[in-house]
């Protein structure tokens, strides 16, 4: 019985997500998935990331269990996926990383991936959104 949790901020990373998730997981495994949003309450932010997580809840609720939480008052995105780490003492987490930069950007990650690797004792994955370039 795993306890998974995942991190997204779009469909299209959701995708992904649930592309690398969907054959590791059986019916006693749980995925718990945080949508946590910058700075407040924007429409369409909160639109994007409940249709984010609706891709799991699409995906993946006939493979296991799915819960999904938004959080639009998040600060901090990394400490919302590593508290529920914590709490749940998770499996494993897993984020997306966007492949969007230069390639001397590419050399550091994101600041959300970056807490999050440097501050869990929980195995972490990295699902590639985009092909490179």
């Amino acid at each position: 019985m795993a306890h998974i949790v995942a991190g997204t901020d779009a469909a299209e990373t959701s995708e992904r997500i649930c592309d690398y998730l969907r054959s590791r997981l059986g019916e006693d495994d749980t995925v718990y998935v945080v949508n946590s949003l910058h700075g407040g309450n924007d429409e369409e932010q909160v639109e994007n990331g409940r249709a984010a997580l609706g891709v799991f809840e699409d995906r993946l609720a006939e493979t296991c269990t799915v819960e999904t939480e938004q959080n639009t008052d998040a600060t901090d995105p990394a400490h919302d996926l590593l508290t529920l780490a914590d709490d749940l003492d998770a499996d494993e987490i897993v984020i997306g990383l966007s492949q969007k930069r230069s390639p001397a950007q590419k050399v550091l990650f994101g600041s959300i991936t970056q807490s999050v690797l440097l501050q869990t004792s929980h195995p972490v994955v990295g699902v590639p959104i985009e092909k490179s370039i």
